[in-house]
């Protein structure tokens, strides 16, 4: 074999090896936030093989508690990380490498519920009120709806971190806490046990960074394209919610691990039905909204400019490129 055939071949291979690089699928951990309805899409996504439509091999790792949901970002253990946004608006004010890329929901999809004894909303006042974990998006709306009725989160009530709605839900009926912010599917479970709704956040229109997913702006300059093909897989797995009900609903009782329709199916009309954003930009004014309750503790949060804290150019280039409108014909 003479020289130039030789080089030829090596360089066919070299070429091969390097094209099979190319077209190798993107590898991604993600975790996320308490075990609801509103992470559904993790899961949908994988039981209908969008991960691997759009080249990613998405390894889903479990929830990460509310306040926590920074930690695996910054430690490398995730790339991407679903949770409530206070976590991702303080970790970036803190000077942390992290950015929110999607808006899943732009929203305070909360009502806060008071116990069946709890005849006016003011008897809250020294009782004990529950959440899913501290900085969760509960946690916020349940401080944000006492300030409405008058009640001081920090000195009038004690706020207890008691993990998933199904933990919480049964605390309330136990008389174990009084009351806490619900989301609106569990606010109807509760209503039929006699609970009242004190305050419905969910009716004001508030924007509010409810459910977002964060990256690294490292990973972002590094592999934006993994990042653009986990979000066609995610904004995917939400249309698909909506056109292939009874299949979402079977997995998502598979997950939650409820075995109860109306409670399954009480989660899916919140999420799919009035919730989900379906073009998931983030909400500059639902971070804003952050910064204003972080800024009475943090006076860097009162100057910050809520741009700085996502980056908008996924689902831009999704939306213009008509991919998300295509979904829905």
């Amino acid at each position: 074999m003479n020289k130039n055939l030789c080089a030829g071949v090596s360089s066919f291979f070299i070429l091969l090896f390097l094209f099979s690089l190319a077209c190798a699928a993107d590898k991604l951990r993600t975790g996320f936030g308490t075990l609801s309805g509103t992470h559904m899409v993790l899961y949908v996504a994988k039981e209908f093989g969008l991960y691997e439509k759009y080249d990613v091999t998405a390894e889903i790792v479990g929830h990460i508690p509310g306040a926590k949901a920074l930690v695996p970002l910054l430690s490398g253990d995730a790339q991407v990380s679903h949770a409530a946004g206070p976590p991702f608006v303080s970790g970036t004010l803190a000077g942390n490498d992290v950015v929110i890329f999607l808006g899943l929901i732009n929203t305070m999809p909360f009502c806060i519920v008071s116990h069946k004894d709890i005849a006016h909303p003011s008897q809250l006042k020294g009782k004990k009120l529950g959440v899913s974990t501290l900085g969760s998006s509960s946690d916020f709306s349940l401080r944000f709806g006492l300030k409405k009725l008058g009640i001081d989160p920090e000195r009038e009530v004690t706020i207890l971190a008691l993990g998933d709605s199904a933990i919480r839900a049964s605390a309330i009926n136990n008389g174990m806490i009084h009351g806490g912010a619900f989301s609106m599917g569990e606010t109807a479970v509760l209503r039929k046990f006699g609970h009242r709704v004190a305050l419905d956040l969910s009716a004001a229109g508030i924007e509010y960074q409810a459910t977002a997913a964060a990256t690294t702006r490292t990973l972002l300059k590094k592999n934006r394209r993994a990042l653009l093909n986990y979000s066609k897989a995610i904004i995917h797995g939400m249309s698909l919610m909506m056109s292939r009900k009874e299949e979402t609903l079977k997995i998502m009782a598979k997950y939650l691990r409820i075995d109860n329709r109306e409670a399954v199916e009480a989660q899916y009309e919140e999420n799919v039905n009035k919730l989900y954003a379906r073009k998931p930009y983030p909400t500059l004014n639902g971070v804003k909204a952050i910064l204003e309750n972080l800024a009475v503790k943090d006076e860097r949060a009162r100057m910050a400019n809520p741009e700085r804290f996502v980056e908008l150019s996924i689902v831009r280039q999704l939306d213009e490129s008509g991919f998300i409108d295509a979904l829905y014909k």
